[in-house]
């Protein structure tokens, strides 16, 4: 058994012989509301491997788009950059829903006029607090450098997504982007891209990610909607 090296709420990183790579495992385990509503899910962590998968491998053939994914050994499991994940979680967002909606007091739907980005520090135990530029720097959480880079590569990276999910005829309203540095300095995406880091809308307006779950306990409905994403990018995926 390979030396676990951290565990988050849905995936375990551990060890491998190469230090430069790492094995990402992907749990059964469901959260919402920052850990405090929790269920597992049937073969959710296979289905998220793979899901993950087709979209890295699609993102990688784009260019200028460097991702941390290497190859998927096992259904559960993926070979990856071993990286200096950056603490910063990027959301960009396409259409109001969410968090922005408490906060801000904008209508859910709301349509912004071009994609809004906005940064978080990733800490749970702050909840990932909203965040200013300024603070990421005099906190040195990145570099001006890398926190420029990592914003060009969210928007390069969520137009694609955009136009990859409107293929299918969903609306991509927003998803969380993750960044790591390489041993030589390069900045990549990183995590995961998944139902449980993006929201998506059918054409009428029925959520078909991680919100299913926010919104109600019906698992076996959870699993469908998780299992429609994957079965629908594997019958006829793009690029």
């Amino acid at each position: 058994m390979n030396e676990q090296m951290y565990e988050g709420k849905a995936k375990i990183l551990y060890k491998t012989d190469d230090n430069e790579v790492s094995l990402m495992h992907f749990k059964d385990d469901i959260t919402a509301g920052d850990g405090a509503k929790k269920d597992t899910m049937i073969d959710k962590g296979k289905l998220n491997c793979t899901i993950s998968k087709k979209i890295f491998e699609y993102l990688e053939k784009q260019r200028g788009i460097p991702t941390h994914y290497i190859s998927s050994p096992n259904a559960n499991e993926q070979l990856v950059k071993k990286l200096k994940i950056l603490p910063i979680e990027v959301i960009v967002r396409n259409i109001a829903a969410g968090s922005i909606c408490r906060r801000y007091g904008v209508r859910k739907g709301h349509i912004f006029k071009t994609p809004l980005l906005e940064l978080f520090y990733k800490d749970d135990d702050l909840h990932d607090p909203l965040v200013r530029d300024s603070v990421i720097l005099e906190m040195e959480w990145c570099t001006a450098h890398e926190l420029a880079e990592i914003k060009r590569q969210a928007f390069i990276v969520h137009d694609k997504m955009t136009n990859y999910w409107k293929e299918y005829d969903l609306k991509l309203v927003d998803a969380k982007y993750e960044f790591g540095l390489d041993s030589d300095g390069n900045i990549m995406l990183a995590d995961e891209v998944t139902p449980d880091s993006c929201r998506l809308w059918d054409k009428d307006g029925n959520s078909l990610d991680k919100d299913v779950f926010r919104q109600g306990t019906d698992m076996d409905k959870v699993s469908t909607v998780y299992n429609y994403i994957h079965d629908m990018i594997h019958a006829d995926p793009i690029g």
